[in-house]
């Protein structure tokens, strides 16, 4: 909410920004929020984080538990200021689980250098072979989970030192007065929230590790600063599958297993986190492209029972981008998802490391379509819905034909129980695409044709109304074409 009106959003990842202030490149701070500004984004999500020891890097914020680099921080300074100046709001992570810009790890070196004779006591036992385990999230970032064979990457969230010099770092941060506005931290309006790490995981497959750490410190943060919302951070990994109707076969297995030592239902039910958060990476986690919509629908499930909004922290996507974008955001307008934050706005001139950025203004056809659905989500924040269609009506998949993905659109003037199916030209079915409740609204569902041999199908979709009586319903089918 802003004042009493509901807020949506549709904004950006440029998780870089401080750096590049601290490194003097402030054209480029600028220019990535007019930009974001000129695709109708009104949030950008940054990191308020770099622990490093290294003295000689300008933008670490942190050097050692309680010693802290002017530099860095004036970066992150800048970045408040210009988001204000901007009027874009910002979404702070406050640590990394991955070793990039220091990371949880970076914490555990620390306090084992610092304790003399052998190192503190873990809640967790590693094997040889446990030892030596790297955990790689398929997008570039990576974290040992055990350093010796007494102290590893858990003992972030376990041994009390290091949680008190998390505190101590979150606690300079909050009572900081930014040097170009003059206002701290806790009570700067540019700032939308909180997040008390970026993507937590761990060895805990109960997932009480993290769960415990999260309540601890989103109560710790609003002791002293109860004027912003505070999250997660997480990707929305869970324990169990029950609840979850995303599937992608044994290879996603591990989403919903508790391999990541997370519980996404269980993090956010904490009472002192506002909102519930999740990430989308499909490629890197074996979950089919056309699976992703369900990956939305069934978190903002269970972040309604819970009674709290959903944010779409991270998303992002190498191959057919502008297709999924196309339908994850429309899934996310029309089902209720708070906010989309795409992974990540470059300022043209940035190496685009993982694939998954995009700068404008330029050529990348993915800009139209979240400039487009960015439009759409102000508009619902503006008139607190979106226009209802005319009638129902089921288009032409576009494209058509196709390689690998199309999307299909249709037009539900009612909430209806929708049914769409693939056949095969013998009249065989060969997929459903959806079977859900769905709201009213023009949809846009995604089609991954890299599992259908070549050749000529139909699809055919059946809506009929569940609430007002009318028996109102439609069924309508239409041909598609698979190219290789």
């Amino acid at each position: 909410m802003i004042g009493s009106s509901p807020f949506y959003f549709l904004g950006a990842n440029a998780c870089f920004l401080p750096f590049a202030a601290a490194y003097g490149q402030t054209a480029a701070v600028t220019a990535v929020f007019d930009n974001a500004r000129a695709l109708g984004m009104p949030v950008i999500r940054t990191w308020a984080f770099f622990d490093s020891p290294d003295t000689t890097d300008a933008a670490v914020m942190q050097l050692r538990p309680g010693i802290f680099n002017e530099t860095g921080l004036r970066g992150l300074d800048c970045v408040v200021a210009e988001a204000k100046r901007s009027s874009i709001r910002l979404v702070l992570p406050l640590v990394n689980n991955w070793d990039d810009y220091g990371g949880m790890n970076q914490y555990v070196r620390w306090r084992t250098q610092a304790t003399p004779g052998p190192a503190p006591e873990s809640s967790n036992v590693y094997s040889d072979k446990e030892r030596q385990l790297v955990v790689d999230n398929g997008e570039g970032e990576r974290y040992r989970v055990a350093m010796t064979s007494l102290a590893g990457h858990d003992d972030f969230y376990t041994d009390p030192v290091i949680r008190r010099w998390y505190q101590s770092y979150v606690a300079m941060l909050l009572f900081r007065v930014n040097t170009f506005t003059g206002v701290a931290y806790k009570d700067e309006p540019a700032i939308m929230a909180w997040e008390l790490a970026n993507e937590p995981r761990s060895s805990d497959r109960s997932g009480q590790i993290v769960c415990r750490w999260l309540d601890e410190m989103s109560k710790f943060i609003k002791s002293i600063d109860p004027n912003h919302l505070v999250g997660a951070g997480e990707e929305g990994f869970d324990l169990s599958r029950v609840a979850y109707g995303a599937t992608g076969g044994e290879g996603a297995a591990w989403l919903f297993d508790g391999t990541c030592g997370v519980s996404f239902a269980m993090n956010s039910a904490l009472p002192s986190l506002d909102f519930a958060s999740i990430h989308l990476y499909p490629e890197a986690w074996s979950l089919p492209v056309a699976a992703a919509n369900s990956w939305i629908r069934d978190h903002l499930r269970i972040a309604g029972t819970l009674g709290k909004p959903l944010i779409l922290g991270e998303f992002g996507l190498r191959n057919g981008n502008v297709q999924a974008f196309d339908s994850w955001l429309t899934t996310a307008l029309l089902d209720g998802v708070a906010g989309s934050l795409a992974w990540q706005l470059l300022d043209g001139v940035r190496q685009d490391r993982e694939g998954f950025g995009f700068a404008f203004p330029g050529s990348d056809p993915v800009c139209g379509v979240l400039r487009e659905l960015a439009g759409k989500f102000n508009e619902k924040s503006r008139t607190g819905g979106l226009p209802l269609p005319a009638a129902a009506r089921l288009h032409q998949n576009y494209p058509n034909p196709f390689l690998s993905h199309t999307v299909i659109t249709y037009e539900l003037p009612f909430d209806a129980k929708v049914r769409l199916d693939v056949f095969d030209i013998t009249g065989a079915h060969v997929m459903t695409v959806v079977d859900d409740f769905q709201r009213s609204g023009v949809r846009k569902v995604l089609i991954d044709g890299q599992a259908l041999p070549a050749g000529a199908y139909s699809y055919r979709i059946t809506a009929v109304e569940l609430q007002g009586g009318s028996g109102r319903g439609f069924t309508e089918t239409r041909k598609l074409l698979v190219l290789r």
